[in-house]
């Protein structure tokens, strides 16, 4: 634990330090006020694991942190517009407490800032590309979301797909980036790269729980609200395939309800029939196959397991998260 403490603090300092602000405010001031928020620092902390399970320098790895969490940032901006979430980590969300347009031109600039980070290491031609091919990913993740609310008919292995690339692949990515930052060998990095797809498909799994069973003040976002936008989350899909008829037909007018409706009701009407379903203990077994996966790619890289302690207290520290 002192380990991942000293990391957790080396990243909060290290972004603390870098100055975000510039001219015109409106433009840099959502930038400070986003990266700066409390976040979990996940992706940033996953590279320097990474790097320091191959014995890298850390000076080498904490712009590619400062890379990694800037664009994930950047992303929160823009999905927030979609999503019109008012929001975010308990605070105002930037199209909030800005608007759409600012919030929108602060994201562009958080992606700019995000490439010239990356460039900041040795291997800054390697990490740029590697950051090049996750943001496309992310943002085919994020395209398949937009198209599955509108579409009645979506399969259990599309929605997992599509959480792979809108949440998986950014993890795996920040693992690879750490490691190849450290010169490990293709294999280690692929076991580490895979490791980190099944620990993102878990994570987002436990995301689609805590929207609905989490206290609201401990989440930081509102509560029920992938219910309330229609979000055919894997509990929604889950439901579907377990429920008879009479629930399979509620489910489905639920969600095709106009998202402005008074959405208390229909959020306490629908965790009612999850709740029958037994929905949350179904996804949280899933959930419990993709750790299982990961911990198994774990123990498949050729480094002693010293090495891989803290990694693995930090991976089984969030399977077992609140927020």
């Amino acid at each position: 634990m002192e380990k991942i403490k000293q990391l957790q603090n080396d990243i909060t300092e290290f972004i603390g330090k870098c100055d975000f602000g510039g001219n015109p405010a409106e433009l840099y001031e959502p930038i400070s006020y986003t990266i700066l928020q409390k976040g979990k620092r996940l992706r940033p902390m996953l590279c320097l694991l990474a790097n320091d399970m191959f014995d890298g320098d850390e000076t080498d790895a904490l712009w590619p942190a400062l890379a990694l969490e800037t664009f994930h940032n950047f992303t929160l901006i823009h999905d927030d517009i979609m999503d019109q979430a008012p929001l975010r980590r308990g605070m105002e969300t930037v199209y909030q407490k800005w608007n759409s347009n600012i919030a929108i031109l602060s994201g562009d600039a958080m992606l700019a800032m995000a490439f010239e980070f990356a460039m900041k290491t040795k291997n800054g031609i390697a990490t740029a590309q590697l950051l090049g091919k996750v943001a496309r990913e992310v943002c085919e993740g994020q395209q398949f979301d937009l198209n599955y609310e509108t579409r009645d008919e979506i399969t259990i292995a599309e929605y997992l797909e599509m959480i792979r690339l809108k949440t998986a692949v950014l993890l795996a990515t920040s693992l690879q980036m750490g490691a190849t930052i450290a010169g490990a060998d293709e294999k280690n990095i692929q076991a580490l790269y895979d490791f980190g797809i099944n620990i993102g498909m878990s994570f987002q799994l436990q995301d689609d729980i805590l929207d609905l069973y989490s206290d609201v003040e401990v989440f930081g976002k509102r509560h029920g609200g992938d219910i309330a936008d229609n979000k055919k989350t894997y509990l929604y899909l889950k439901a579907l395939e377990l429920a008879d008829e009479k629930d399979r037909k509620r489910l489905q007018r639920y969600f095709s309800m106009r998202v402005d409706h008074d959405e208390e009701e229909k959020i306490a009407e629908v965790k009612k029939i999850y709740d029958r379903l037994h929905v949350k203990e179904e996804v949280e077994r899933v959930m419990l196959e993709y750790d299982r996966k990961a911990f198994a790619l774990l123990d498949s890289i050729a480094v002693p397991e010293e090495k891989k302690k803290h990694l693995r207290t930090y991976a089984e520290m969030l399977s077992g998260r609140k927020k």
